[in-house]
């Protein structure tokens, strides 16, 4: 098994760069993540690198990360694949999930601060809130796949196909 692994590897290295479509969705999800630094360094006047790992602001990450992957199977296979079909209707899961279900979790972590901070004199304890902004408004969530699909568009012609 580790001899196969070495070799895959040796494989990957002697072959030269070749982007892959993994690499392209890998790509795109670290562009969108620092994106948004450099968004909320003109939003905020300030500098924050811990917003690489933090979840809403905009681009959406999930509208992001779901549209690169169905536009890289949309460019591969077609409109009319089963692969397609199903990446499409998990990038609208996605794009739901990241404006509607999170955003009811955001307001259960601003209800439970809510209490924690009025029960903070009882229980002598101070503790650190939970963060309520995890959701995605709909233009973020635009954003994301506008971006998404932008850049997986340009890094599948610019690298994997030529």
């Amino acid at each position: 098994m580790i001899a196969y692994a070495v070799k895959s590897i040796q494989d990957f290295f002697q072959a030269g760069f070749h982007m892959y479509p993994i690499l392209i969705v890998m790509a795109v999800g670290i562009i969108i993540q620092l994106a948004k630094v450099v968004i909320d360094i003109f939003r905020y006047k300030r500098f924050y690198i811990g917003h690489i790992f933090s979840s809403g602001g905009f681009p959406s990450f999930h509208s992001g990360l779901a549209s690169s992957v169905t536009m890289i199977v949309r460019l591969h296979e077609g409109f009319g694949s089963i692969t397609f079909a199903l990446a499409f209707a998990f990038s609208v899961l996605f794009a739901y999930d990241a404006m509607n279900l999170r955003f009811e979790a955001g307001q259960h972590a601003h209800y439970i601060n809510d209490l924690r901070f009025e029960l903070q004199w009882v229980l002598q304890k101070k503790e650190w809130p939970l963060k309520e902004r995890i959701w995605h408004t709909p233009r973020e969530v635009v954003g994301g796949v506008v971006v998404g699909s932008i850049l997986t568009y340009i890094l599948y012609y610019r690298f994997y196909i030529a």
